[in-house]
């Protein structure tokens, strides 16, 4: 018997538990308030982002290969000539051409990616590039350590914001105080539009010169919100 009541008792102490916690999750809080701060700051992009593409067409897709081979090569030679350019090829892909439901050849491309700090060195390799590639687009971002100190420095004001709007909501309601119950932080960078776009081109082009661009600036947000309680009488 002593074995039986037990287990019996031991059976019921997990309902016990969940009872009590949905209880505690349903329990009302009185005097909190949810805020928001925000603060922000623009800064000029440093790193320098270039797509470029080597298209063809041919009958044969093994002569396809080659041609997009060979022109992709010849670009990887020259872009990694160029210190401080990280340099990677892109994706690669073929498909079938078709005029009146019959198969007539095979088009192609295969894609160069291109990223530096150095906008003057980079627009001038495009300019090198575009005698086989074609330039599919540019935009510039902000570097990962530049937007980390930018965001360490907002952290401090955009908390230091918080409060303040903590404080103005408790001196408003008469409250001899408040208390933070949780807080969240989160960061964001907006980018400005790309600044140069280009077509898809179906035939190699001359040498260009080199590629003229504006790095432009984004903006780098940090936002605080969270929820206090209010000691009100």
């Amino acid at each position: 018997m002593m074995m039986t009541r037990t287990g019996f008792f031991l059976s019921l102490a997990p309902l016990l538990l969940l009872v009590h916690t949905a209880r505690a999750d349903t329990e009302l809080r009185y005097n909190q308030v949810h805020l928001q701060a925000q603060q922000s700051e623009s800064v000029s992009n440093d790193t320098m982002h270039a797509s470029l593409s080597t298209y063809g067409e041919a009958r044969d897709p093994a002569k396809l290969a080659t041609q997009l081979n060979t022109d992709m090569e010849w670009a990887l030679a020259i872009a990694r000539q160029q210190d401080g350019v990280t340099v990677s090829s892109g994706g690669y892909q073929t498909y079938p051409v078709h005029r009146d439901n019959v198969l007539k050849g095979w088009r192609g491309q295969q894609g160069l990616e291109l990223e530096g700090k150095d906008t003057l060195q980079i627009g001038e390799l495009l300019g090198r590039l575009q005698e086989k590639l074609q330039i599919k687009s540019i935009h510039f971002s902000v570097s990962g350590e530049l937007r980390q100190a930018v965001e360490n420095r907002l952290i401090g004001r955009a908390l230091e914001a918080f409060k303040q709007r903590a404080r103005i909501v408790a001196d408003n309601l008469k409250a001899s105080g408040y208390r933070i119950v949780d807080i969240n932080i989160s960061t964001s960078a907006q980018r400005p539009p790309m600044p140069y776009q280009a077509r898809m081109m179906a035939a190699p082009m001359e040498a260009a010169a080199p590629v003229a661009v504006e790095a432009g600036e984004s903006d780098i947000v940090v936002s605080v919100n969270g929820t206090v309680e209010l000691k009100l009488p």
